[in-house]
């Protein structure tokens, strides 16, 4: 089913340019904040002070204009573009519990003939496939690594305006500006902002975000290997690349900074009775998780306070496929599960006969198809990302990726991370409550084990 994707700004501060003007007077005029933005109200002179500081360069002002958009019958492809950004939030409707069988997929507006009908019968036969292994009792989030990225997606986002800027321009300028369903979702949001924020629209232009047009665009040639699947247990693999050398000893100086009058010895316990750790901040930790699902990156990518790299979804390697245990374990499905994925391959491998299929060949890639990626996290934000993900209610690939990435931070400084693990682990009760897994004994039990 086609559907045209939409963007539709559904909140917004409705002082928006009243209080960015304020934010660009407070720092050099007399009075209190409050009566600084009351003088701003309706003053004819705001939006003309506001393109003044911007072009300064002082852009933190539009940090105080939020927004929060609604986008729906937008492909995978854009959500996973959008979410990219972590200066902003999102919440996504999942392929955990919904059944996206009859939700529709995106099809570009300028396919026509036989382009059009290779791309129609491509997604097709992945969603017919998606809707099969769902009937035969498949779980969601396993029958989902079949669904193409060309699937409609449906997400919130709310983000200031600065970051918002850098989105648009991103799209009109950087890397998305060979992707007409990216340009058409920021023109739309755009034409909302001139009625919204006017004062705003000229972030949009490309000397005001330093986008020069030149920013490197990946050029998939499209040629595929031997295909290939690979089973669960070997999908996913963490290896921790860089830490902190003496961790101990940078807790030791953060704590005391922030505790002078400590007298007796730190103790990494002392941290963890805090309800203000920033000292775990200090430590920082990246990985290189090898053969991640596609659907595997949104699970790590939510977590806004890391770095991480992704490459783009035109340089997917569509012969790579993970095969679930749920499929494995069933002799006929996992047949009819090879034979699809074979034909699908052998469907993307002739995108290099259509030079203007070749353009959308990020649609074709599946949740399924394996990637590696490189996230760089803090200790306290690790806390936070293993209680979540260590779980047994998280999704099992990212639990079984979360619980080797412990494995090597206990063995790198397991006076800390001996103490990490699911929320049950940490805090002594299922934080899941009526939504527990009914394992919590089990779980601490296993937690406690340095060895896992």
């Amino acid at each position: 089913m086609e559907m045209k994707s939409q963007a539709k700004i559904i909140s917004y501060n409705i002082y928006n340019e009243n209080i960015c003007a304020s934010a660009a007077r407070i720092s050099t005029t007399q009075g209190n904040a409050y009566e600084i933005f009351e003088r701003a109200k309706d003053n004819p002179k705001n939006q003309d002070l506001i393109k003044k500081v911007l072009q300064s360069g002082h852009k933190s002002i539009i940090e105080h204009a939020v927004f929060t958009i609604a986008l729906w019958n937008v492909s995978a492809f854009v959500e996973q573009f959008f979410i990219e950004c972590r200066l902003a939030s999102f919440t996504i409707k999942s392929r955990r519990y919904v059944d996206f069988s009859n939700l529709g997929y995106y099809i570009p507006s300028d396919l026509y003939g036989d382009d059009l009908s290779h791309y129609c019968h491509y997604m097709d036969l992945l969603f017919d496939a998606y809707q099969m292994m769902l009937e035969q009792g498949i779980p969601k989030e396993d029958a989902r690594f079949l669904l193409p990225y060309s699937f409609n997606s449906n997400f919130y986002c709310t983000i200031n305006a600065r970051e918002l800027s850098h989105i648009i321009c991103a799209i009109r300028y950087g890397r998305g500006r060979e992707i007409p369903e990216l340009q058409n979702l920021a023109n739309q949001i755009v034409k909302q902002i001139e009625t919204l924020f006017p004062g705003l629209v000229s972030e949009f232009d490309s000397t005001s975000n330093q986008y020069n047009g030149k920013e490197a665009l990946f050029r998939p040639d499209n040629t595929q290997d031997t295909i290939a699947f690979i089973e669960s247990q070997e999908i996913g693999v963490p290896r921790l690349i860089n830490s902190p050398q003496n961790p101990l000893k940078i807790l030791n100086v953060a704590y005391h900074i922030n505790h002078p009058d400590l007298i007796q010895p730190f103790d990494v316990n002392l941290l963890l009775k805090s309800g203000r750790p920033r000292e775990l901040e200090q430590l920082s930790y990246s990985f290189l998780i090898s053969n991640i699902t596609l659907s595997g990156t949104t699970h790590i990518v939510r977590h806004r306070m890391q770095s991480i790299i992704i490459p783009p979804i035109q340089s997917v390697n569509h012969s790579k496929y993970i095969i679930p245990t749920t499929i494995k374990s069933n002799p006929t499905l996992l047949k009819q599960y090879k034979h699809i994925l074979t034909k699908a391959n052998d469907m993307v491998k002739h995108l290099k006969d259509s030079e203007l299929l070749k353009n959308y060949s990020y649609y074709y890639a599946l949740s399924g198809n394996l990637i590696d990626i490189m996230t760089t996290m803090n200790a306290r934000e690790l806390m936070l990302f293993v209680q979540l993900r260590a779980c047994s209610r998280a999704q099992w690939e990212i639990r079984d990726i979360t619980i080797k990435m412990l494995k090597q931070l206990r063995d790198h400084f397991p006076e800390l991370f001996n103490n990490l693990g699911p929320g049950c682990y940490i805090k002594g009760y299922c934080p899941e409550r009526n939504m527990t897994c009914g394992k919590m004994n089990k779980n601490i039990s296993r937690f406690s084990n340095q060895t896992l």
